[in-house]
This record gives C-alpha cells, structure tokens and sequence, in this order.
C-alpha cells in the first residue's frame, strides 16, 4: 500500500490571523486612499493631489509605485501562506540555511519572518494615506 504523505501546515498559529488581518485592514485603507483621491476635491494644501515639495510628488504615483505593489505581495502571502513557506523553506534548504545571502538562526522559524513581513509592509503600503491626512487637511 501507498502511504500519502501529509504536507505540513504553517497556518494554524493566531500570529497568522495577524498577519492575514493586517493584510485585509492594509487592502481596505489602501481602498478607503483610492477613493478619496477618486471622488474628494483636491484641497488648497495639495493641488491636483499633489504635495507642495520640491518634487511636486503626486500621491496618484504613491499609491501606484508603493501601496499597489505592497498590497499585492502581502495579499499573496496571505492567500498562499503554506505554498510560500514551504518555498522559502526548500530556498534555504537549497542555500546551506541561507535566505536572502546570510545565515537564518535555526531558531526563527519561516511563519515569524512572514508575519513581521506582512505587518511592517502593510504598515509601509499606507504612507500615502499618511501623507494624505498630515499633509493635504486643513491646518
């Protein structure tokens, strides 16, 4: 007889549900960002949605170059949670231990950089958010 082998799960802890959570309120932000910038009339502080700089930085490129791509990552990972952990598991089989060019201790697991992952970048993805209210509100 042929025994099925069992892949392993790494999404049964709560740190997961924080992270899958962070991802989910970091898509809806960046939703709530979306439709400020679509349907708000631009006000005096940021004219045509963009800061009073010296690069004149659109908050349209923001959301485009940094929110997007982070959104889109995160969500990933969220969704695949067990598909990218085993990958960055077998990558560093496949390096001697090593991810991303240095030595991981055997004592942080995959799932803990994960999460830090998904929380730092979900924080990240909302600067144009953070832009919008400390830059662009009335003073």
């Amino acid at each position: 007889m042929t025994e099925q082998t069992q892949l392993p799960k790494f999404d049964d802890g709560n740190w997961v549900k924080v992270a899958r959570l962070a991802v989910a309120a970091s898509v809806v932000l960046s939703g709530v960002t979306v439709a400020i910038l679509l349907m708000a009339e631009p006000p005096d502080q940021c004219p045509s949605w963009h800061l009073k700089n010296a690069h004149s930085t659109s908050l349209w490129e923001d959301v485009v170059m940094l929110t997007a791509p982070l959104n889109i990552f995160c969500c990933f990972i969220a969704v695949r949670w067990n598909w990218f952990a085993r990958r960055a598991i077998e990558s560093m089989d496949r390096q001697g231990g090593m991810l991303f060019g240095h030595m991981t201790p055997p004592a942080i697991p995959v799932t803990h950089i994960m999460v830090h992952m998904c929380v730092v970048m979900s924080l990240l993805s909302q600067w144009p958010l953070f832009l919008l209210v400390t830059q662009c509100t009335v003073r």
